[in-house]
């Protein structure tokens, strides 16, 4: 019986020194965490990189935007600015999934307020058929009142540039946002310079009552 337990601790004290495979059990363990932070680091730096790049089409467009010039070849100064966006946009490798919105105003203090309304209830919200300031002319009241366009000669404008970026990895997205794109924007205000045109201004009489 003594030899048996003492062969029985022999084989095991021979089982738990062995280091066959040891090297494998280890790589398998390290391997997630080190994917993970070389990948994620990846993502990291390209969403940085991209961002830029949207501020800085934002910020070169915006410029060109306000000096009222258009290039031969363009009918409008809408569809010439986009593309402005659009090509600088490309030097970083985006070419879809890019949203460009720009809004018009009469003054500074009016940028992102909502559409005068008529507060029937009291309830300090506008409810469907109050009569409102259809001030942008869409039919319809809107928490912007911001008018369409890129406007003319010292027309208030906003320009906003979003890009819908699909991570390269989408479990990596998934781990470190919970969706496989990520949502990058940058807006910039600017006033044009005189250069003429028909000045967009707000309706003020144009009253809607649902």
């Amino acid at each position: 019986m003594i030899k048996l337990v003492h062969k029985w601790l022999q084989h095991s004290r021979a089982f738990w020194s062995n280091q066959n495979g040891a090297a494998a059990v280890e790589y398998a363990l390290t391997l997630p965490v080190f994917l993970l932070i070389v990948l994620g680091g990846m993502e990291l730096g390209r969403v940085f990189m991209v961002n830029s790049a949207i501020e800085g089409a934002v910020t070169y467009t915006t410029r060109i935007a306000m000096t009222g010039d258009v290039p031969d070849g363009y009918a409008d100064r809408e569809t010439y600015l986009k593309d402005l966006v659009r090509d600088q946009l490309k030097a970083a490798g985006v070419t879809n999934n890019i949203s460009i919105v720009t809004k018009l105003y009469d003054s500074f203090a009016n940028i992102g307020e909502p559409e005068i309304y008529t507060d029937t209830n009291g309830n300090n919200e506008y409810d469907e058929g109050e009569c409102f300031v259809d001030a942008n002319g869409n039919g319809a009241w809107d928490l912007d009142r911001g008018g369409a366009g890129v406007g003319a000669g010292e027309n208030i404008m906003v320009m906003d540039v979003g890009v819908e970026l699909p991570y390269m990895s989408g479990w990596i997205g998934e781990i470190m946002t919970g969706t496989r794109t990520i949502r990058l924007s940058s807006s910039a205000v600017i006033k044009n310079e005189p250069f003429g045109g028909v000045k967009w201004t707000p309706s003020a009489d144009q009253v809607n009552c649902g």
